[in-house]
């Protein structure tokens, strides 16, 4: 699997008041082609902040992002915002306005340069591919938790992407849910041929990652069990127990 993004040294503080939070110290992480990469963090802890930055989405203080061989700090604002369109998709759960429905939320991504009608239908395609055709007409409100996952995978796919980054998108939903998306996120990705890199907040959503990480600080620590295939029993750090992925550590 070739590298598709490297993060080295990344750093982000935010101003507090009279205070500077350090919120990432010191991060490096990558995601090859066809690979899921999880990091696990509660609530407030960065990994919004951390994956925002990895798809060009925020600039880190300090450090580098490399996507396919691209320096995105170095990157026109204009060629950044193309890449979310096409090659990088944001997936997570905030949904749109009550004004659209789920056809044309999904197709967004890909209404510049094509036709409405060949968006619908694409967008009405990717629904299809997540078991989720009989949402298009309805709209954000009118969907239960899984249909909302359902239907942010669908968006995250739409463009058929190089990268998804995936934010706090299917844990929180049981033990037997957070499976079946995390299986279905996974059969995507390999679909696609494109890199997974998701956040979660349950222990138990991360299991079906190639590789873990957990906040430690600011920072990454790799759990042991976790550095290259698809791990069946992972050393998770101190106070973090395997139980906690069916209760969730926050969101």
């Amino acid at each position: 699997m070739g590298e598709l993004l490297r993060l080295e040294a990344v750093g982000k503080s935010y101003r507090r008041g009279e205070r500077r939070l350090r919120v990432l110290a010191d991060v490096s992480l990558t995601v090859a082609a066809g690979e899921v990469v999880t990091v696990v963090g509660s609530r407030y802890e960065g990994k919004t902040t951390l994956l925002k930055i990895a798809a060009g989405l925020e600039q880190p203080d300090t450090g580098t992002v490399w996507f396919a061989d691209r320096d995105l700090g170095r990157l026109p604002a204009r060629e950044r915002e193309r890449l979310w369109g096409d090659e990088i998709a944001w997936v997570d759960r905030e949904g749109p306005g009550v004004q659209f429905q789920v056809l044309d939320y999904v197709g967004v991504p890909l209404r510049i340069g094509r036709h409405r009608r060949d968006a619908d239908e694409l967008a009405m395609a990717a629904l299809e591919r997540v078991g989720a055709p009989d949402v298009a007409r309805l709209r954000w409100p009118d969907l239960s938790n899984w249909e909302r996952v359902l239907v942010a995978l669908a968006r995250g796919i739409v463009g058929e992407p190089s990268l998804m980054v995936v934010d706090d998108v299917i844990d929180g939903l049981g033990v037997s849910k957070t499976q079946e998306a995390g299986e279905l996120l996974c059969s995507l990705g390999r679909e696609l041929g494109c890199g997974v890199l998701m956040s979660v907040s349950d222990v138990e959503a991360s299991l079906i990652a190639d590789r873990v990480w957990f906040f430690e600080d600011g920072a990454l620590k790799l759990a042991a069990g976790s550095d290259g295939g698809q791990a069946d029993v992972i050393d998770f750090p101190q106070g973090v127990s395997r139980s906690q992925g069916s209760s969730g550590l926050g969101s």
